[in-house]
């Protein structure tokens, strides 16, 4: 029992990162189309645009990127497909997110912590990649294990 919890297991650090990918992919991907396609009590892509480009003062093809890099990212996110890519434009969205929250405090409901934990989980997905519950590792091949 002392082993187990004492050495490093590559199948559960596997698991680990699944299990990152899907809640950050999810969370993502059901934000990111409510702003995109209204779903799940969004307001749209034209009201988002809207709102973040008026009232927040984002540039408009700024704010059309960001919906769409929660919305595709997250989708890639989740089955673990280009997973790299996925995690450097969320990485960089969850950067510019906490930067603009940060003027509201970094904890409660409009701080930066939100989306600073994003930023955190995209790094860790990043530096780790895939891993092999991954469409990734189907595609690309075997991630070789080093210790």
């Amino acid at each position: 029992m002392f082993k187990i919890l004492m050495r490093n297991n590559y199948s559960l650090i596997s698991v680990s990162l699944l299990l990152l990918r899907l809640v950050i992919g999810i969370i993502l991907f059901i934000v990111g189309s409510g702003k995109v396609f209204g779903w799940f009590g969004g307001y749209g892509l034209q009201a988002t645009v809207q709102y973040f480009s008026t009232k927040a003062g984002f540039a408009v093809p700024l704010v059309y990127l960001s919906c769409f890099t929660e919305l595709i990212g997250g989708l890639l996110l989740t089955i673990g497909l280009f997973t790299r890519p996925a995690a450097i434009a969320v990485l960089i969205n969850m950067t510019v997110a906490t930067v603009t929250m940060l003027p509201n405090g970094f904890l409660g409901p409009s701080g930066a912590s939100y989306p600073f934990t994003f930023l955190v989980i995209a790094i860790t997905i990043l530096i780790s990649g895939p891993m092999n519950l991954s469409i990734d590792h189907l595609l690309f091949g075997e991630q070789k294990n080093t210790q």
